[in-house]
């Protein structure tokens, strides 16, 4: 199944990287020579040291615009080895957050199926979200991601919500610490 991003999740996510470029901005010239990014950023990057007020907020913008077309983790990765950025952190829980709303996605769509041809929903539905969120992180307890996503389709009561999201961050957290 294909997740579209709604335009205020994609106006978002532009916000993060606009954060991003302004940490990379405020870096010292010797911490933007050894960024993981091509030439041409780092520098855009240096002339921003001399610009003042309006000038320095279209240069940060500008490039914001070319880092939107690039993957940002190992910037991200980079922030947060030198500066202990919140930024990578404030990503991976976005993606969390994500992958449980995709997840609690599937189980409605699979509950108004089931509800269409009058049967009950089987606790192996087909889920695309669940199968991500496994590949992602190998050590996901699927049983209770598959409990709590059928209580929530049942009850709509947030704290099953925030147990699919407390499962996904707990087997995020032991990838993190394994690996």
């Amino acid at each position: 199944m294909e997740y579209n991003l709604s335009r205020s999740e994609k106006k978002r996510q532009a916000k993060r990287v606009e954060q991003l470029t302004k940490e990379l901005v405020n870096l010292s010239l010797s911490e933007i020579k050894k960024l993981p990014c091509d030439d041409e950023i780092k520098e855009l990057l240096r002339e921003t040291v001399g610009l003042k007020s309006g000038s320095r907020k279209r240069h940060i913008k500008f490039i914001t615009k070319l880092l939107r077309k690039q993957e940002t983790s190992p910037l991200l990765q980079f922030l947060s080895e030198k500066k202990g950025s919140r930024l990578e952190k404030n990503k991976n829980f976005k993606e969390l957050e994500r992958l449980r709303d995709d997840i609690i996605t599937d189980a409605i769509q699979a509950a108004l199926l089931a509800k269409s041809i009058d049967e009950q929903l089987d606790s192996k539905w087909l889920s695309p979200a669940i199968d991500a969120a496994k590949e992602r992180l190998p050590n996901l307890d699927e049983t209770t991601i598959r409990t709590s996503a059928l209580r929530f389709t049942r009850t709509r009561k947030p704290a099953h919500s925030r147990e699919i999201f407390k499962t996904l961050k707990a087997a995020a957290e032991q990838l993190h610490f394994q690996g």
